[in-house]
């Protein structure tokens, strides 16, 4: 809205012209992250701990991928907020929004900072019986430790304008172009789409709908009306020739 793009390049330096939307993000940042007390944290925990109780492989994907989630979302949060210069379009701007823009933001915010301290077992569960829930702060240690620590990372790399990030991704080569392309997600599955099910499923499949299903239909018609052709001089209208038949 206020730099008419989406693109992140775009962005940087807005906390000055936006100070609400700032501190709703960086709230917003804060609570993804896991970092107490924000609503994020209490959620988190829980859902490591029961990974923890039932299936430490899972328990220590969740813990990785929490110091992931850290960083990229710093790394989302310094570039626009903080890093370059705003962008040359500010210059037109000296609002953030309407009160309807940014009133959504302070609540949501508001509730991030409480809801965790909310026990929502005594209020929602599968059954809808109360249930136990508990925080282990010595267990939090832990996976708190990684999330600031990728939030650190992120305040290295993008706090600044620099060529640091650029640098690593240099130094990082193939697994950073892979990454950088998602894994090659989107070309596998429009090769997938494309080249097999289109033409070895999809194909086929509009050839027979065309040929064999609509064909059939349409002959039926076209022997219908043939049939249809041949009867009606049968009807005729006129009675002398219905008694005749009889």
């Amino acid at each position: 809205h206020i730099v008419h793009s989406n693109e992140m390049k775009d962005m940087g330096g807005l906390r000055k012209l936006m100070p609400v939307t700032n501190i709703a993000f960086l709230i917003a940042c804060l609570a993804i992250t896991g970092i107490p007390p924000f609503a994020g944290f209490f959620s988190k925990e829980e859902i490591l701990l029961a990974a923890w109780q039932n299936n430490p492989a899972i328990y220590y994907v969740g813990f990785v991928t929490s110091g992931i989630t850290a960083f990229y979302m710093f790394r989302l949060y310094f570039s626009i907020f903080w890093n370059s210069a705003p962008h040359s379009l500010l210059a037109t701007h000296h609002s953030e929004g309407s009160t309807s823009m940014k009133l959504p933001l302070i609540i949501l915010a508001i509730g991030t900072l409480v809801v965790g301290f909310i026990p929502f077992s005594n209020f929602i569960s599968s059954d809808g019986k109360p249930f136990a829930s508990e925080m282990h702060m010595t267990f939090s240690i832990a996976p708190v430790a990684i999330a600031i620590v990728g939030i650190f990372i992120a305040y290295g790399l993008y706090f600044r304008r620099s060529d640091r990030p650029q640098k690593l991704a240099a130094s990082l080569g193939g697994i950073y172009e892979a990454a950088y392309r998602k894994f090659y997600i989107d070309e596998i599955y429009l090769f997938i789409t494309k080249k097999i099910i289109f033409n070895l499923i999809g194909r086929p499949a509009a050839w027979i709908d065309r040929n064999i299903v609509d064909g059939t239909m349409n002959g039926i018609a076209w022997t219908t009306g043939k049939i249809a052709v041949l009867i009606k001089g049968a009807q005729s209208g006129r009675v002398q020739s219905y008694a005749l038949y009889f």
